[in-house]
């Protein structure tokens, strides 16, 4: 699986998760890049973080399926992190996110009580253990 646009594991490299291609140099790079990952066999190709027409021009460029992560609703199938789509993540907020639970409060509270329950010897209680 190829991966073209921002790569967080090349943060150092590019100094910032700001969109990337946005620039005409750099989104031919890209447009070259990603045919080029389509003909050495790669079996599909994730686009991150970059222009919704881009990612459409390369989706209809190669013949490889495209996953978009904020790349817009061009590409083939779509990736949401797990943690950041269900809140788990709080501070993390980009524009292509969209959290369809809350569950950081829960969670934390939800491990409060456990430690107060552990701590008060509350928990296991004599009906939750053998």
């Amino acid at each position: 699986m190829g991966h073209l646009g921002l790569t967080p594991q090349s943060i150092y490299k590019f100094g910032t998760y700001t969109v990337r291609a946005k620039e005409e140099v750099e989104a031919q790079k890209l447009r070259d890049d990603a045919k080029l990952l389509d003909q050495l066999g790669c079996f599909s190709l994730v686009l991150e973080k970059i222009p919704a027409q881009l990612a459409k021009e390369v989706s209809e460029s190669i013949e490889i399926p495209t996953i978009g992560i904020g790349a817009g609703k061009h590409c083939d199938g779509q990736v949401l992190v797990t943690q950041d789509m269900l809140g788990i993540t709080k501070d993390f907020k980009p524009r292509f996110l969209r959290r369809y639970l809350e569950l950081f409060e829960a969670v934390g509270d939800a491990t409060k009580r456990y430690i107060t329950d552990v701590k008060g010897l509350d928990f296991p209680n004599d009906t939750e253990q053998y």
